[in-house]
């Protein structure tokens, strides 16, 4: 069953291929440290060991696929999906991780059971309430009808009586009311005599009131002033001021258009006159559709073709603007008609074939002496080509070199004598002109990304720079200085984010970056472990060993596992000595029977690696020591002065050790 395997820092995805099955079919089982697939169906079971315990996630079964994904118990980036384990460690860690499975779903299982019973306890309870409740309730309600019944009994006796004494309070009351209306009706007929007799309609209090109103001071009217207000700066001018300016101000709402925008819309002149306007704004792709739009309607304005011609030379397009001129051209032709239309046509076709390289075939009066001097610099350059190719790097050297006193700005030349440095090794040297290359071509293709549904004829210019980006990337990585190189490379991915070169050489970058770190937190550890703080250098010994592989880098990674050994000795973790010592011995007998991959190595770390696995064997010694296992720690000394007979201090450890 083949399988691969993906991974970030909190989970692993591990996809199996499995051929004509069903999900039902699939039995996962997960342990912590194995994934466990079995098809019912085809009688087949697949065990992978895992480098690091997880838990479980997710399983999805599709077109043939069966995808694993588990969640990491500690983020970290794994180097191997399976470890470097013997058969008996395996199957000692398969058995372990089994039994914690095992004792998890019994303590999973015991917690369904009492929330089971916990919920039985409590709907047995509920149904006693509800009984006792009901209960209480019958009882209340007949105790309130034998009061109830009393009450009426008492309430009729009381009402009969009471409807006695209200009447006689009624007829006094009404006899009152009467008298009352009488004495009212006999004050206001006196009053109306008295005003009667005196002729007079406001009384006295009416009179100092008005009097005091008279003396009071009339304010004066309000003067006229002039009161500035300040309004706050608009952050967007073109639409209308708002009280909040952190987020993006809305799009305007597109107008509906009218039966005359429709008409215009199919009008060849007004889309003529409306592309011109956008030519004038500098909008020249928008022109350049007005323009296409307006000959499809009406093929007998050939202007717009010319204008067309004139937008696709100012976005650099020169065979879409070459194709367009020579249109107008054999029109005007075949009319016999000499135009100044054609003139213009004829002098964009000359200006396109100069952008194309095809300089003999160009005749541009006012421009010739320039012309002339961009062909004798491309011959040189051709003749440098020539000697470039062969690796006659001096030879071609002076042709670019000539090339360029002719032409300065010959970005050919500059290019290729930056690709002649690079191949020299004088990586200053090639920078330069690399950098004077990439600043003579970069304003040539600024318009290439305004537009991707147009077919850009520029494209030339886009892979001389990205070629160019490289170069100065490679530069800057053989002088170690990663920053630079990865701004270079950056720039070349922005441009052609799928470009396999740029990628192989962005993953170089981030792998020496990520080993400059390791290096830097090694040599930290080392103090630490000087300064004896065992589990802080332990620590960070293990994040070294996550950046560092053994494929990539050997003798620093068998250099970091000694020195985790030496705190792990500290800390007295000795079965953690005889793992790490056992993997480092390891990979030193696998690097040595590789025997054409050993000899290519250099003479230093040929000693080195034997020298490490004499210390790895005197550290698992130690460890096996310290565990009461004799036999062992006699067997890696033994071993050990095989490898360097004439040590002294390891015949002493042996013989101190050694039965007599």
């Amino acid at each position: 069953m083949q399988y691969e395997w993906f991974q970030d820092d909190n989970q692993i995805i591990i996809r199996f291929e499995i051929k004509n099955t069903r999900l039902s079919n699939i039995n996962v089982d997960i342990a912590d440290l194995v994934v466990k697939v079995n098809v019912l169906d085809k009688k087949f079971v697949k065990t992978v060991d895992l480098f690091a315990p997880v838990t479980e996630g997710s399983v999805k079964y599709g077109n043939n696929i069966l995808e694993v994904q588990l969640n990491k118990q500690t983020p970290s980036k794994w180097q191997q999906l399976k470890p470097e384990l013997t058969k008996e460690e395996i199957i000692q860690r398969r058995q372990e991780g089994e039994l914690l499975k095992q004792k998890q779903q019994k303590e999973d299982l015991k917690i369904q059971f009492d929330k089971h019973a916990t919920q039985e306890q409590m709907r047995i309870d509920d149904n006693q309430r509800k009984e006792i409740d009901s209960i209480k309730l019958k009882q209340k309600q007949e105790a309130e009808d034998q009061i109830y019944s009393k009450i009426d009994q008492k309430a009729n006796f009381l009402q009969v009586n009471k409807q006695e004494y209200q009447s006689d309070e009624d007829e006094e009351e009404q006899e009152i009311q009467e008298k009352k209306i009488i004495e009212e009706k006999q004050q206001n007929k006196a009053q109306v005599k008295e005003v009667n007799q005196k002729n007079e309609i406001f009384t006295e209090k009416d009179l100092k009131a008005q009097k005091e109103k008279q003396q009071k001071p009339i304010p004066e009217p309000r003067k006229a002033a002039q009161v500035q207000i300040p309004f706050t700066d608009k952050v967007y001018p073109h639409l209308a001021a708002r009280e909040q300016h952190f987020r993006d101000a809305p799009l305007p709402r597109q107008a509906k258009l009218t039966q005359k925008d429709y008409e215009d819309r199919q009008n060849p002149l007004f889309l003529k006159d409306k592309g011109d306007e956008l030519f004038r704004n500098k909008d020249f792709y928008s022109a350049m559709n007005a323009y296409s739009l307006a000959f499809k309607l009406d093929q007998n304005l050939i202007i717009c073709l010319s204008n067309r011609s004139a937008c696709h030379l100012n976005l650099f397009n020169y065979e879409e603007c070459f194709n367009d001129s020579q249109a107008v051209i054999e029109y005007y032709q075949n009319k016999q008609i000499d135009d100044h239309i054609l003139q213009k046509c004829l002098q964009r076709k000359q200006v396109c074939l100069a952008w194309k390289g095809s300089l003999d075939e160009c005749n541009l009066e006012t421009y010739q002496d320039v012309i002339n001097q961009r062909k004798q610099s491309n011959q040189y350059k051709n003749q440098g080509d020539s000697f470039l190719k062969v690796s006659q790097y001096d030879q071609a050297k002076q042709m670019y070199h000539k090339g360029l006193e002719f032409d300065k700005e010959n970005e050919g030349c500059l290019s290729n004598l930056g690709l002649l440095y690079l191949k020299t090794h004088d990586y200053a040297n090639a920078i330069q002109y690399i950098d004077q290359c990439i600043h003579k071509v970069e304003p040539f293709i600024q318009h290439v990304n305004l537009n991707p549904q147009i077919e850009q004829s520029n494209k030339k210019g886009f892979d001389l720079l990205i070629k160019n980006y490289l170069r100065k990337a490679t530069s800057y990585l053989s002088l170690n200085q990663e920053d630079q190189a990865l701004d270079a490379i950056k720039s070349a991915l922005k441009i052609e984010p799928l470009n396999d070169e740029a990628r192989t050489i962005f993953n170089k970058i981030q792998a020496r970056q990520q080993k400059q770190q390791a290096i830097k937190m090694k040599d930290s550890a080392t103090q630490k472990l000087k300064d004896k703080q065992y589990q802080d250098a332990l620590h960070q010994y293990n994040q070294c060993l996550q950046q560092i592989t053994p494929q990539e880098d050997l003798i620093d990674f068998l250099a970091v596992l000694l020195n985790k050994c030496i705190c792990l000795y500290f800390l007295e973790q000795y079965d953690e000595i005889l793992g790490a010592c056992t993997r480092g011995i390891k990979l030193i007998q696998s690097q040595k029977n590789k025997v054409l991959a050993f000899q290519a190595i250099s003479k230093e770390d040929q000693q080195k690696l034997d020298d490490y696995l004499i210390r790895f064997l005197c550290r698992r010694s130690n460890a096996h020591l310290k565990q009461s296992q004799l036999y062992h720690a006699i067997a890696d000394l033994e071993e050990a002065i095989k490898l360097d007979p004439q040590n002294e201090a390891l015949k002493k450890d042996l013989n101190k050790i050694k039965p007599v």
